[in-house]
């Protein structure tokens, strides 16, 4: 493997992976890209990238990479028939997986690795594609050093800050853990606005000032334009927050841990899903059920 800059096979190109992807080619890495569906890697062949034509084609590459959906798309990869592992593996050194899936699926993806003589990192991401695109994510990684070694290079061409959190699944754990406050801030912002607005206050002004109080945060700032504009456009769906909080319960109930607040808030997100209101739509569009349930119906500011 090469010592400066690996070559790397990309694997899933959603909106997370094609960005990050496009970073790497950005960087001067070679980047081969596979997705499941056709079409989706025309761009970045364009850029300069490989079209790798089998999962097992990754073997050939210094490093794998992959971001897919959920536990079943990361399983889908380590097929022992036509997976990434499949074709043999003499070059690959290290899989690294960004997706958001449970600890169990990152386990099971991480004993097909070693099972194959590969090592394995989980490293999922904070931060939507254009804090990706602006080289402002963060990661969590956990697996041996020497992986995590191997990843390095990678990562901080993707990001900002690498978090080193364990040397097993420990990184798919703090993802759920930061995914799940996402949630519950989200919802909690979704239904203070409301309160404020059926009190007289608006929007835009009880913002301002949570904003610039101790409860601030980047992320309130960041979603202000959402709540006060009612602009939903997907930054990270509905669905695929509520996604993430029913892992983190799934967790919760292996470890006999409750979680009422974030129970609360799963059945929030399914709430706004199961109406309509919500579907395809930014997590910002919980406040439209909040809303509705107040008995009022929000209007962006004129």
């Amino acid at each position: 493997m090469s010592a400066v800059r690996p070559t790397i096979a990309w694997l899933g190109l959603g909106r997370m992976g094609s960005v990050m992807a496009t970073r790497l080619l950005e960087a001067g890495f070679e980047v081969g890209v596979w997705n499941r569906s056709p079409g989706k890697d025309d761009a970045l062949v364009a850029a300069g990238a490989t079209r790798i034509g089998s999962l097992a084609d990754a073997g050939g590459y210094d490093l794998a990479y992959s971001m897919v959906l959920d536990d079943p798309a990361l399983a889908r990869l380590h097929d022992p028939e036509d997976g990434v592992l499949s074709g043999g593996t003499t070059r690959l050194a290290t899989w690294i997986d960004g997706s958001t899936v449970s600890p169990r699926a990152a386990a099971l993806a991480a004993e097909a690795a070693r099972a194959a003589g590969v090592g394995y990192v989980s490293a999922p991401v904070s931060g939507n594609p254009g804090v990706v695109a602006a080289g402002r994510a963060i990661f969590a990684v956990s697996g041996a050093d020497a992986d995590l070694d191997r990843a390095a290079p990678v990562l901080a061409a993707l990001g900002r800050a690498v978090h080193r959190v364990g040397g097993g699944s420990e990184a798919n754990v703090v993802k759920l853990a930061t995914n799940g406050l996402l949630g519950i801030v989200m919802q909690s912002l979704a239904e203070l606005v409301v309160l404020g607005e059926k009190a007289g206050v608006p929007r835009a002004d009880l913002l301002a000032f949570i904003n610039d109080s101790a409860v601030g945060s980047p992320f309130s700032a960041y979603k202000t334009p959402a709540l006060v504009d009612l602009d939903l456009s997907p930054t990270f769906t509905v669905e695929g927050q509520r996604k993430d909080l029913r892992l983190a319960l799934d967790l919760a109930a292996d470890l006999e841990a409750p979680m009422p607040v974030l129970s609360t808030t799963e059945v929030a997100f399914s709430r706004t899903i199961a109406s309509g209101l919500g579907a395809g739509q930014d997590l910002a569009a919980v406040v439209l059920v909040a809303a509705r349930d107040a008995g009022i119906e929000l209007e962006p500011p004129r």
